[in-house]
């Protein structure tokens, strides 16, 4: 142990016990007597307290550690603990409560895929289909909302890179933890009290792609460097992974274009928007469920955009919700939508033959269909088997109702406390129907507006020879009159 990681932990001395359990994620101090941790993703409030001094000081070790300010200048620190754990930092008087530390930790065994099929967050079907895009060098984007664990999938994902690839990880604050035996890691660095000396993440991108990289890995994408990493992807650069803050595939596409428009380089939208989709190939959604619970809720493949400009995306694995047991925890499961992905026969030809029509049938799992999903508009779609019939654009067969009834009642028997009792259940006879998009209708064209009118000052009143009815509208004046109209000088004074 270090002579910093025993002052730190001296500094934090009253929340040490929840540092050293492995089964609390995060600590949350909202100012010296509120603080909170978060345990299997549901929180609760401790009765830890600091000292205000005490928890300034534990404030300040943090930031000379990593070497960046904490002033009254600088308020807020965003940086790591030495055991990886991710920590950001708020001081007064931004922080009206007081010092406000969030302290979000890592496993300290690195996870796999192994390890999210046992939280059951995927399925083998979807790691085989990540693999299979790994492998194929499909640029893809990790994206969900705070704290639902892009940062961890990110790096799962990343552990699928082969081992021989030459890999460049940029991030704001170092916590991707790959095993691979070449990587180069780059950290951004904010300026000094004198606004010199800092290196952003485009800098560091522009350094990248100078350095012979065959993939490129940033932590999160979240301001200007947005573009820079499209024109990456886009120049022949595959396979490159990133994490953005999105809750769906389409949405995802949206907060990297208006990230794009950050850049101080100035381009219309449609060039933007179709670098954008020309760059991203596969989208992973991730959420954490109000259930505490974090799942990957879809696998989406990125289509061109649409003859009007607009983003598609289809879905081709997702995660259904379909009841929740006595203790409140969601039952759901993942299955394909039946759709089958573009890249497919490219991922057959790098030795994934098991992705076949059948893979991609949820009747191969012996799951019904999922209700809901997205599907690209406007786009020819290639169905799994037993859905042959949506080709046609023919409804879904009545034992489809029937299926969905049945399993929904054998995911509750199927919850560790049996069936569900005291909670209104969904009627078996319910009505289910695939949501699928119809085309948008198209919008009447707007009328156009008036054409406001330049402001002119004011017209002098006519002299009294003038006739007053001269044949002209008197709400609009004639070029001559507009030409030739002058201030009026004030009168002077008489003595």
């Amino acid at each position: 142990m270090t002579m910093y990681t025993e002052s730190l932990r001296a500094f934090l001395k009253p929340v040490l016990p929840y540092l050293d359990d492995e089964s609390v994620s995060e600590i949350m101090i909202n100012g010296p007597t509120d603080v909170w941790i978060e345990r299997k993703g549901r929180l609760t409030k401790t009765d830890a307290s600091f000292s205000e001094e005490g928890l300034i000081g534990a404030a300040r070790n943090m930031a000379q550690f990593v070497g960046r300010p904490l002033t009254d200048e600088r308020p807020r620190l965003d940086a790591r603990l030495p055991d990886g754990s991710r920590i950001h930092v708020v001081i007064p008087p931004i922080a009206r409560s007081g010092t406000t530390i969030s302290i979000r930790k890592f496993f300290k065994d690195k996870l796999s895929i192994d390890s999210l099929l046992k939280f059951k967050s995927l399925t083998k079907p979807m790691a085989r289909l990540i693999e299979a895009g790994i492998a194929t060098k499909l640029n893809m984007l990790v994206a969900g909302g705070t704290g639902s664990g892009k940062t961890t999938l990110l790096n799962i994902v990343s552990s699928l890179i082969p081992d021989e690839e030459r890999i460049l990880t940029i991030e704001d604050s170092a916590e991707l933890q790959l095993n691979q035996s070449h990587i180069v890691a780059f950290e951004s660095r904010p300026p000094d009290k004198f606004g010199k000396g800092g290196v952003d993440m485009g800098d560091l991108l522009h350094s990248a792609l100078r350095l012979r990289p065959d993939r490129i890995v940033v932590g999160e994408v979240r301001g200007g460097e947005a573009f820079h990493l499209m024109q990456a992807m886009n120049t022949g650069h595959g396979g490159s992974l990133a994490t953005t803050h999105a809750n769906t595939p389409t949405d995802t596409l949206r907060r990297i274009e208006s990230l794009c428009l950050m850049s101080s380089i100035d381009l219309p939208m449609v060039a933007v928007r179709a670098q954008v989709a020309s760059a991203i190939n596969f989208v992973i959604c991730c959420e954490r469920l109000h259930d505490g619970s974090r799942k990957t809720i879809a696998l989406s493949e990125v289509l061109p955009l649409t003859e009007k400009g607009e983003y598609r995306t289809q879905d081709i694995f997702v995660f259904t919700p379909v009841s929740k047991d006595e203790h409140g925890n969601i039952l759901g499961y993942h299955a394909p939508t039946g759709i089958i992905p573009n890249f497919v026969n490219k991922a057959r030809a790098y030795g994934f033959e098991d992705l076949d029509d059948a893979f991609f049938d949820p009747a191969t799992y012996g799951v019904p269909p999922p209700p809901s999903f997205q599907v690209g508009e406007a786009y020819k779609l290639r169905w799994a088997p037993s859905l042959k019939h949506r080709e046609e654009g023919l409804p879904d067969p009545a034992h489809f109702k029937e299926d969905w009834a049945r399993f929904e009642q054998v995911l509750k028997n199927a919850a560790p406390d049996g069936p569900v009792s005291g909670h209104a259940a969904a009627k078996p006879g319910a009505p289910v129907q695939v949501q699928v998009p119809a085309k948008a209708p198209v919008a009447p064209p707007a009328k156009a507006a008036p054409a406001l009118r330049p402001s002119l000052p004011p017209r002098p009143p006519p002299p009294e020879d003038e006739d007053e009815d001269d044949g002209r509208p008197k709400t609009e004046l004639n070029t001559s009159e507009k030409t030739q109209i002058r201030p009026v000088p004030p009168e002077r004074p008489r003595r």
